[in-house]
């Protein structure tokens, strides 16, 4: 008897660590979790996310209108998040202003994914505190490019900038447009243009960045929305009512355009291709939303790449003059 107990227990010893191993095992829904893991498939740099803010007004808003659908469609793998601080008409100085008057006028725009958040009622930090920006652009507003380009504030502006954003950030200057000389998109407020009016306005911002900031060392890169615009419309023809939707903001088309063309400004990289074929509503900002699924046809393809192409090589000279 005792013989039979001590062969059971000497048997028992040996199945303790069979057991204990088999207790240490994943189980099926474990081992299927663990397989399923998805795997790094970037380097650490190029998942690197991208985030760009600007402090502007409506034509800020008009210009990153669809760079969010810009980038992913040339640059589908980078992680990328979008900016503004906006207050209708705002130049540099009224920016100022505002900082130093602690006023919350700011709709802060947000884009992540594609779609836009607005959150009103901000203050200058608290669109500057939400993310961790790598690139924060100025741009001229109106009196801007006639006050030397407002240096005072430029000086200002990116002081204040360093003293919020403690995240590692570079400046970049953003040049927009000009007012429409058509007479179908005049507002009720708007003065009607000639072509002779938009040459000067455009004139007029080129040369004071030429003078004033393109050679500042505070700016890491400069961006002229202008250029493309007025490439499309003196040279390819595009008439003004499709590239604008108001006597001074643009159509869906108009923001298409130039993003791509600011695109290439920012990165060096050419546009040879748009894979994009529709933008659907729900992806572009509520002002714009009513108007239905933008449907990219292969005219307008053409239209934007040879007009990024164009920009790439002559950002700062106004085409046609």
């Amino acid at each position: 008897m005792l013989k039979k107990i001590l062969c059971a227990c000497l048997c028992l010893c040996m199945l303790l660590p069979v057991l204990a191993g088999c207790a240490n095992e994943p189980t099926a829904t474990e081992t299927t979790a663990q397989s399923t893991e998805p795997k790094p498939t970037e380097s650490p740099e190029e998942a690197k996310a991208l985030r760009i803010m600007i402090l502007g007004s409506s034509r800020s808003v008009n210009t990153f209108h669809l760079l969010y659908e810009v980038f992913k469609d040339q640059m589908p793998d980078q992680e990328i998040t979008l900016g503004v601080m906006y207050y209708s008409g705002c130049s540099m100085s009224m920016h100022t202003q505002f900082i130093k008057e602690n006023k919350n006028v700011y709709d802060y725009y947000r884009n992540t994914n594609g779609y836009w958040e607005i959150t009103s009622n901000c203050y200058m930090e608290d669109g500057l505190r939400n993310q961790a920006w790598d690139v924060i652009l100025l741009q001229a507003g109106t009196g801007d490019a006639a006050n030397n380009m407002n240096e005072t504030c430029r000086k200002f502006l990116t002081e204040y900038v360093d003293s919020v954003v403690t995240h590692p950030h570079t400046f970049w200057w953003h040049t927009t447009w000009f007012n429409s000389t058509d007479p179908a998109l005049y507002g009720a407020d708007a003065s009607p243009k000639t072509e002779a009016e938009q040459y000067l306005q455009l004139s007029q911002s080129i040369d004071a960045a030429k003078k004033y900031v393109l050679d500042d060392p505070m700016f890491e890169g400069r961006i002229c929305s202008g250029t493309p615009l007025m490439y499309a419309l003196k040279e390819l023809k595009i008439p003004e009512v499709e590239l604008y939707r108001d006597h001074t903001h643009l159509s869906d088309y108009g923001c298409l355009l130039v993003g791509y063309s600011w695109y290439t400004q920012f990165t060096g990289n050419k546009v040879t291709k748009i894979n994009l074929d529709v933008i659907p509503t729900h992806l572009r900002i509520p002002q714009h939303r009513y108007l239905g699924d933008l449907q990219i046809t292969e005219e307008m393809k053409q239209a934007i790449i040879q007009t990024a192409q164009y920009t790439q090589e002559n950002p700062w000279t106004v085409p046609g003059q």
